[in-house]
């Protein structure tokens, strides 16, 4: 089944995307914001790889969806700042990110890159700069390792453009991690072959909001499971009156949030609701599932490595219904308007 190889090969393929990136020469001209953009899940990405990076170089950093850049331009770029657009495409021809980058085409104030598994195509022709991670060939229409691997390449990115050694250092172990972490996803069939569980709910705060989203798109792509995404402490205003006994909530903890995720467990437990943690969870913390992960990357460094653990969900679950993960409904590999 190609989803599933798909997603349990990325670890090696992070091990070369490590090397493509690390020895490629990137331009370092300054810019006022570096605007990441894309569609689906390379938007998602492109929240939490916005994220990354203002908080690694210290530089204004956004994620714009890429049909607003040419739909809603002045809402997004100011004739009076310099940008770097970054566009993420798996396939590199997704058609509203070459619509976005003809339409900025030429403007003075605008340097632009692509990221792709598919370094020869139009979206490459019409950028300055490429990371093309040519060794990712994905089958299965649904974004796996090319997700984790084209997030993996723009921390690296981040990493050489701020020249933190200390975060490349960190980087450096996320392959080893992620392979480790494919190892463990047995623990989530106490909940993906569970009947009475029928709704998911993701919460990702800082760049796991990203996180969230795409958990959520996974799911929902493979399964047509109700399931929805929204910031940690956003979910009590609202969302969380949907809680009850059928519902699962996965909640993306980090050093910074710990103190209120306990609370917040809490509150879903009260209404019956199943919380899986997944982070560096703490020795007072409970829940009903913890995937706890070693403290030796940072929160921010580990990104990539909570990616197997959502994957694994979405896959387990579409077995488990019955569904076809390598034909999910509806969709096609490369959406063309």
């Amino acid at each position: 089944m190609h989803t599933y190889n798909e997603i349990m090969t990325q670890a090696n393929q992070l091990e070369k995307t490590n090397k493509i990136v690390q020895e490629q020469i990137f331009n370092e001209e300054a810019v006022d914001i570096t605007l990441f953009t894309g569609c689906g899940t390379s938007f998602y990405l492109a929240i939490a790889a916005a994220r990354y990076y203002q908080a690694v170089t210290g530089e204004l950093a956004l994620a714009v969806p890429a049909s607003e850049l040419f739909l809603h331009t002045s809402t997004h770029i100011l004739p009076s700042k310099k940008y770097r657009i970054v566009g993420i495409s798996r396939s590199g021809t997704t058609s509203e990110i070459i619509i976005a980058l003809e339409h900025l085409k030429g403007a003075s104030n605008i340097k632009t890159m692509a990221v792709t598994c598919n370094g020869d195509t139009p979206m490459a022709e019409v950028t300055q700069e490429v990371i093309a991670l040519n060794s990712i060939s994905e089958k299965s229409v649904v974004m796996t390792q090319s997700f984790s691997n084209m997030l993996y390449a723009l921390q690296l990115y981040a990493a050489k453009q701020s020249k933190r050694a200390d975060v490349l250092e960190q980087l450096n172990k996320v392959p080893a991690f992620v392979s480790a972490a494919l190892e463990k996803g047995e623990q989530l069939k106490q909940v993906t072959e569970d009947v009475t569980k029928k709704r998911f709910i993701f919460l990702g705060s800082g760049a796991y909001n990203g996180l969230a989203k795409e958990a959520t798109l996974k799911l929902k792509e493979m399964t047509q499971t109700e399931c929805e995404s929204y910031s940690n402490l956003e979910f009590r205003h609202g969302p969380i009156s949907i809680v009850d006994k059928e519902t699962v909530v996965v909640l993306f903890t980090q050093k910074e949030t710990k103190e209120y995720d306990q609370a917040l467990i809490k509150d879903i437990q009260k209404l019956g609701g199943f919380v899986i943690v997944i982070g560096v969870a703490n020795e007072e913390l409970q829940s009903d599932l913890i995937i706890k992960l070693s403290d030796e990357l940072d929160d921010l460094n580990r990104l990539v490595e909570v990616v197997p653990y959502f994957q694994l969900l979405a896959y387990q679950r579409a077995i488990f219904k019955g569904f076809d993960p390598d034909k999910p409904r509806n969709l096609t590999q490369v959406v063309s308007l």
